[in-house]
C-alpha cells in the first residue's frame, strides 16, 4: 500500500481486497470524503491507491495533499480500524 499510494496506475484492488471488502470500502469512502474537491478521493475505484487513501484516512491522515503523506504506522492503524469496521459491517449485513 505504501508503494501504491499516489500512483494513478496502481495494482488492481481485486488482488488485495475481495468484493465484500470493496463494498465496505466504498461505503467508508462516502463517509470520509469531504465536501470540497481537495477532500475527495482522487484515485480510480479499481486501483489499490483508492483503497490506500481510505485506509490512510481511517488511520488518522488528514487527506490533504499539502500535508505530508501517510506513513506505515498510519496505514497499519487504518488497516486495524478497517478490519474492525469490516467485521461489524459483515455482522450487520
Amino acid at each position: 500500500m505504501m508503494i501504491a499510494y499516489g500512483k494513478e496506475e496502481s495494482q488492481p484492488i481485486t488482488e488485495v481486497f475481495d468484493d465484500p471488502e470493496i463494498k465496505c470500502l466504498d461505503k467508508l469512502n462516502q463517509k470520509l470524503e469531504g465536501g470540497t474537491n481537495k477532500m475527495k478521493n482522487p484515485y480510480p475505484r479499481d486501483g489499490l491507491s483508492w483503497a490506500t487513501w481510505i485506509i490512510a484516512r481511517l488511520g488518522g491522515w488528514s487527506g490533504y495533499k499539502s500535508q505530508r503523506p501517510q506513513g506505515p504506522i498510519t496505514l497499519k492503524n487504518g488497516l486495524d480500524q478497517f478490519n474492525t469496521m469490516f467485521k461489524v459491517w459483515m455482522l450487520l449485513n
